[in-house]
């Protein structure tokens, strides 16, 4: 007796019922608690020192307290004070 054969597979349909990819964190690495703060800089609001880069100020504005962050120079990341 033969076997059954699956159906034949629409790979369109398929491709709309595949769950989507989940977009890449930087939280994947390490967690929150593993990166240091960024240092105020005094008379500059939205601005910090990075830990990697503190002869250097980046540009935080728009961005929350503990949000993590790329220190534009060194490329690793620290944490909005």
């Amino acid at each position: 007796m033969p076997q059954p054969t699956a159906p034949p597979v629409d790979v369109a349909e398929e491709a709309q019922t595949a769950p989507a990819p989940s977009a890449p964190t930087t939280t994947t690495a390490a967690a929150k608690g593993d990166y240091p703060y960024g240092v105020p800089v005094p008379g500059k609001a939205g601005f910090v020192r990075s830990p990697y880069s503190p002869d250097k100020m980046t540009d935080v504005r728009g961005y929350a307290p503990g949000t993590e962050v790329k220190d534009p120079y060194t490329q690793k990341i620290f944490l909005v004070p």
